[in-house]
């Protein structure tokens, strides 16, 4: 196996808001997007082909871990004469700042995409102070 090294993906200013670790290999990094709304961070995952099963989202501390084991396309006994599917496991690792509330973190999985929420901590967000 080959030696893993981190990558940072995203950075503001100095911190890293997503790593990759470069290379696994018998992992692939899926794609991700990561908006942000006023309450939370989004982070949306490409992992075709991976049942809501064979996906583990864990917190470990200051990091998010998710992984995506594949299923076997073909039954042991059939004689394949075409394969050209990738049959891939995925894996990633998002860093989580201080502003993320990791007891309220939610995932979903719906036709091959795993969007995970990632709720501020009250002191994250923005509020309006009223004058008085």
């Amino acid at each position: 196996m080959g030696q893993n090294t981190e990558r940072s993906l995203v950075k503001v200013g100095t911190t890293s808001l997503a790593k990759r670790m470069d290379p696994l290999e018998e992992y692939v990094a899926p794609a991700a997007d990561i908006v942000e709304t006023s309450n939370a961070f989004m982070v949306k995952l490409d992992v075709p082909g991976i049942p809501k099963e064979s996906i583990s989202v864990n917190t470990l501390p200051d990091r998010l871990q998710v992984k995506g084991l594949a299923q076997k396309l073909h039954h042991e006994n059939v004689n394949v004469l075409l394969s050209e599917i990738p049959n891939m496991n995925y894996y990633r690792e998002f860093h989580l700042g201080k502003g993320i509330d990791p007891e309220r973190i939610e995932a979903y999985h719906q036709d091959g995409v795993l969007s995970i929420i990632l709720p501020k901590n009250a002191s994250m967000i923005a509020r309006e102070i009223p004058i008085k």
